[in-house]
């Protein structure tokens, strides 16, 4: 080997380790986010906490975390799962206890609503039990954060996270769409697609797990916490649904993303794609 083939491969390794020591990577890796909802504390509820927190996976709540449980019994469950955050369901109202409950493990603030980044996602958490009709304080906040957030270079996505969702398949004992949210907060999701394109809306309540496209929204309905009881029906648009207790795993990419669905055992049920 010559003296100016070695001075080459010299160079080439200086400038591969300056790449790595800065942080540049071929391609962006994608984020991963963890959703669930309806979750209480039964056997499959109490499986699918610990596996979120082995995880290390950030995890998006998507309301009813508590139902009749002690919160002793399942306060050391939460506290596992180190980051998370996420919007009142309506169990989560209902008592004095189950608000503080709520309000101290999802890290939420007096008035329920909140905004969230986590790399290049931008979450938007919606408090459906408060008011947020039109000129409301709420709507005027999930309208400014829109503004923020939408059509940015920095921002793959834009998460919508509820409770009720106002899209949904049928679930027996369950509960149909919410159309006030859907008519009050659903055109300001609209209006962030047109700015975005990539916008996923994030839902709980129903007993189960659907993913689709539906009225030219993605919809991820997470409820399958493991408090169960709800049989299906027709998906009304969805492409997937199931009531097998289980958690929703996403990848977000900047164009794309995928989302599995991950039963009470870790086995992936249905991986699905956004776009």
């Amino acid at each position: 080997m010559n003296p100016t083939q070695k001075l080459w491969i010299i160079s080439a390794l200086l400038l591969t380790l300056f790449l790595v020591s800065a942080g540049v990577t071929s391609a962006n890796a994608d984020t991963s986010l963890i959703a669930l909802g309806d979750i209480g504390c039964k056997d499959n509820a109490k499986k699918n906490l610990n596996n979120i927190a082995a995880s290390g996976i950030p995890m998006l709540g998507a309301g009813d975390y508590r139902y009749g449980c002690s919160v002793s019994s399942i306060t050391p469950l939460w506290n596992a799962i180190a980051v998370k955050h996420g919007p009142y369901g309506n169990h989560d109202v209902e008592s004095s206890t189950s608000k503080t409950f709520t309000k101290t493990v999802m890290g939420l603030g007096a008035k329920g609503w909140f905004s969230w980044r986590i790399a290049d996602l931008a979450i938007i958490g919606i408090n459906q039990y408060s008011s947020y009709k039109q000129g409301s304080e709420q709507y005027n906040y999930i309208q400014s954060k829109t503004t923020q957030f939408c059509g940015r270079s920095d921002i793959s996505w834009v998460i919508y996270a509820m409770h009720q969702p106002f899209q949904t398949p049928s679930f027996g004992g369950g509960h149909g769409p919410d159309k006030a949210t859907r008519d009050t907060i659903g055109p300001i999701i609209k209006s962030c697609q047109d700015k975005q394109e990539n916008v996923l809306v994030l839902e709980g309540h129903n007993h189960g797990t659907a993913f689709g496209n539906v009225d030219s929204l993605n919809h991820a309905i997470c409820g399958g916490g493991g408090q169960a009881g709800d049989t299906l029906g027709g998906l009304n648009g969805f492409e997937y649904g199931s009531i097998k207790a289980g958690y929703c795993k996403f990848s977000f990419g900047e164009t794309t993303a995928t989302v599995q669905h991950v039963d009470k055992d870790n086995k992936v049920l249905k991986t699905f794609p956004f776009y």
